[in-house]
């Protein structure tokens, strides 16, 4: 996301909002799956 931010400065709150908005799916499906992981491997 910073890096996005970066090369779009004069998008600033839009690119960031629109980010979190797309990666917010895919931040919990790998906290989830890390979890399953952890949790079957202990």
């Amino acid at each position: 996301s910073f890096v996005y931010l970066g090369h779009w400065p004069s998008a600033g709150s839009f690119g960031f909002n629109t980010d979190i908005l797309a990666t917010n799916p895919i931040n919990l499906s790998v906290v989830f799956g890390v979890l399953i992981f952890f949790g079957k491997g202990v």
